[in-house]
C-alpha cells in the first residue's frame, strides 16, 4: 500500500487511532521478541502504520517503528535477509517523514537505508524524489544513477532522471538516457513523447517523424498515461474527433484521472464544441472540489503528456496560474 493512499482517507477518530496504536505495539512486540519475522510481519506492520500516519500521529508510528529498528541495529552477525527488513524499516520512516514534509529528515533515513543494504535500489528512488522536493537537482540526479545501476529495469526512473538533466540544462545526458530507456524498451511510450519533446525543445533541425510513427504504431494495452500521450498526437495530426473517442474508455472508467477531463475538455474546444468543453471543466473542478492545489497538480500532469499550449488555454479558462499555485 503507497502511503498517499493510506493519508487520503478520512481522518480516523481519537478511539480508533488509539486502536490502531495498540495494534501496532503489539505486531512490533512479536518482532521485537522474535516471535514471529518481521517479513511474516511487514505488511500488517505498515498499514498500521500508515493508519497512524493518516490521523496525524507520524511520531507514534515512527516510535514503533524505531523499536524494530533499534533490535536489528543491535544484532550480531546479520544476514542478507536482515539487512534488507532494517533497510526497509528506515525506508518506510523516511517515507513517513518525507510524506510529511520533513525532507531533510527523510534523506536521513533513505540515506541509512542504503546503507543497512547498498544492493537495494528503492532507498535511492526516494533519495531522488527528496532531493528533487528541496530543489538539490545535482544529489537527485546522483541518487537516479545510482538506482539505475542497481536497477536498470525501473523505466520510470530514466524519465526521471531525463526531466531532471532538462532542469540542469544537460541536453546530451537527457538524450542518453532516454535512449538508454528506449534500447531497453523500444515500444514505452513516455520515452518516445520525452525523446520528441526533448528534439523539439533543442532548437535543432530534427526531423521526429519517423519517431512519431514509431509511437503511433505501438500496439500494446495503454496505461492511462500513455493513452493521454497517444491522443495529443491525434489532435497534432487533426483527429480531434477520433482522439475523444479513443480518450473516452480511460474518462469513464472507475478512479479515473480529472487529467482526462482536462483533455476532454481541449478536444471539444477544437471541435468548437463550447458547451461539451464548459462541461468537463466544470466536471474538472468538482472532481477536484474547487482545490486550487489539487487542479494545479493535475493541470502540470497534463502539461507533461499533453501539451503546454492546450494547458495554458485551459489555465485561462479555470482561472488558474500555474507559476503561483
Amino acid at each position: 500500500m503507497a502511503l498517499s493512499e493510506a493519508v487520503s482517507r478520512p481522518p480516523l477518530s481519537i478511539v480508533e487511532s488509539k486502536d490502531v496504536l495498540v495494534s501496532l505495539t503489539k505486531l512490533c512486540d512479536l518482532v521485537v521478541l522474535c516471535e514471529r519475522s518481521y517479513e511474516d510481519m511487514a505488511s500488517a506492520i505498515e498499514m498500521n502504520a500508515y493508519e497512524l500516519c493518516n490521523s496525524g500521529n507520524n511520531d507514534q508510528a515512527i516510535e514503533q517503528l524505531g523499536r524494530i529498528a533499534y533490535m536489528f541495529e543491535h544484532m550480531v552477525d546479520k544476514n542478507e535477509e536482515q539487512c534488507r527488513d532494517l533497510a526497509d524499516i528506515y525506508l518506510l520512516i523516511g517515507q513517513i517523514h518525507q510524506f510529511a514534509g520533513h525532507y531533510v529528515d527523510s534523506i536521513v533515513w533513505f540515506s541509512r537505508s542504503a546503507i543497512a543494504d547498498d544492493r537495494y535500489p528503492e532507498p535511492f528512488h526516494s533519495l531522488a524524489d527528496s532531493f528533487s522536493r528541496l530543489r538539490e537537482y545535482d544529489d537527485a540526479i546522483r541518487s537516479l544513477e545510482q538506482e539505475i545501476a542497481l536497477a536498470p529495469g525501473n523505466y520510470y526512473s530514466y524519465l526521471l532522471l531525463a526531466d531532471l538533466y532538462e532542469k540542469e540544462g544537460r541536453p546530451e545526458d537527457v538524450e542518453y538516457y532516454l535512449k538508454q530507456l528506449l534500447d531497453r524498451d523500444p515500444d514505452n511510450i513516455q520515452g518516445l513523447h520525452s525523446l520528441i519533446r526533448h528534439y523539439r525543445r533543442s532548437g535543432k533541425d530534427i526531423d521526429t517523424t519517423l519517431i512519431r510513427r514509431r509511437l503511433m504504431g505501438v500496439v500494446k494495452p495503454y496505461s492511462r498515461s500513455e493513452a493521454i500521450i497517444r491522443s495529443w498526437y491525434m489532435c497534432v495530426d487533426g483527429r480531434h474527433a477520433e482522439a475523444l473517442d479513443f480518450i473516452e474508455p480511460w474518462h469513464t472508467q472507475a478512479g479515473g484521472s480529472t487529467v482526462t477531463c482536462l483533455v476532454k475538455a481541449y478536444l471539444f474546444h477544437k471541435l468548437r464544441r463550447t458547451g461539451g468543453c464548459r462541461k468537463m471543466l466544470e466536471e474538472f473542478c468538482s472532481r477536484n472540489r474547487n482545490n486550487t492545489e489539487a487542479m494545479a497538480g493535475a493541470l502540470r500532469e497534463f502539461t507533461v503528456l499533453f501539451d503546454n499550449a492546450a494547458a495554458k488555454y485551459l489555465c485561462r479558462q479555470l482561472n488558474i496560474d500555474l507559476s503561483c499555485a
